[in-house]
């Protein structure tokens, strides 16, 4: 048993040792947290700044300088309900070699984000198999209740807490037999998937962490001559994508602006042509009164 003189300058030393310790561990804390604290605060200012901006174009634009689009034939905004349909069948229109080539069967559909699979549903009634991807296990949990009961409930905000209920009856001419779903990324999509005769990618490139990983991956899915659909409204954001994996949106060091639509061009041109460009609205309500109204940029691609 150690002596007691000796037993008190064991506990004062190791108690010394421990309020270091503290001390270090504290000062450390201290300092994440103001690290942090900065971080919001810069954050903040950003999203001041970003807000004022946009009252300022509210209150003060011209006309010409709040829609930068030709929206004369958007002007019914019921033109712009079923995005999800309408987006779909683009292909009837502008991808001939899928219909009127010498051996169109079987025709195959891929939809890389496919949320809750409208799209889907409506691409198979012109191809022999569809295969709906998206990242979110709910929406495609969705997915394949719809196609497995033909029908579903759900509700939708009103105001507060007032809600407004719904229901989806499947169309009989959706071809149940056609269609698969699955979670996957669209960054890291399977290897065996194989080829298609359309790929469609609705509001997907600027909402992935690598759209370059993507772009390159349609090189290997998508058959000789056959086409790419992608619709996007260019919305980067660092909450998806880092900024330096942006494809447009920036201002490159020589003092060029790049765009989205630049961006595309040099991923794509070397595989694939573009065939089509176009813009298509679309209509999503938050409450009775309120609606997000997205302009897409619409492009049709063609497997060199």
């Amino acid at each position: 048993m150690p002596h007691h003189s000796s037993y008190i300058a064991l506990v004062s030393i190791t108690s010394g040792a421990l309020s270091i310790a503290g001390y270090i561990l504290l000062k450390r804390l201290l300092c994440k947290s103001k690290c942090k604290g900065k971080k919001a605060e810069q954050s903040k200012i950003y999203e001041e700044k970003a807000l004022l901006d946009q009252y300022m174009l509210f209150n003060y634009a011209e006309e010409d300088q709040i829609i930068l689009s030709n929206l004369d034939h958007y002007a019914n905004i019921y033109n712009c309900a079923l995005f999800p349909r309408n987006v779909a069948l683009l292909c009837r229109d502008h991808c001939p070699e899928i219909f009127f080539a010498e051996q169109p069967h079987p025709r195959r559909a891929l939809d890389i984000g496919c949320a809750v699979g409208r799209s889907c549903f409506e691409l198979s009634k012109l191809f022999d198999e569809v295969i709906g991807i998206d990242y979110s296990v709910n929406f495609i949990d969705h997915c394949k209740k719809i196609l497995t009961d033909k029908y579903i409930e759900y509700e939708c905000t009103l105001e507060g807490d007032l809600n407004q209920k719904l229901s989806y009856q499947l169309d009989p001419e959706v071809k149940v037999d056609r269609l698969s779903f699955e979670v996957g990324d669209a960054c890291n999509l399977r290897d065996d998937l194989g080829e298609f005769d359309l790929v469609l990618a609705s509001n997907l490139v600027c909402r992935l962490t690598e759209p370059m990983k993507f772009l390159n991956r349609l090189k290997t899915l998508v058959k000789h001559r056959k086409y790419v659909i992608m619709s996007t409204p260019f919305t980067w954001g660092t909450q998806y994508t880092p900024k330096e994996n942006w494809i447009g949106g920036f201002v490159e060091e020589n003092g060029r602006e790049v765009n989205g639509i630049d961006g595309l061009k040099a991923a794509m041109s070397d595989s694939f042509d573009l065939c089509h460009q176009t813009e298509l609205p679309m209509l999503i309500r938050e409450t009775r009164r309120k609606f997000q109204y997205t302009i897409c940029l619409i492009t049709i691609w063609q497997k060199k």
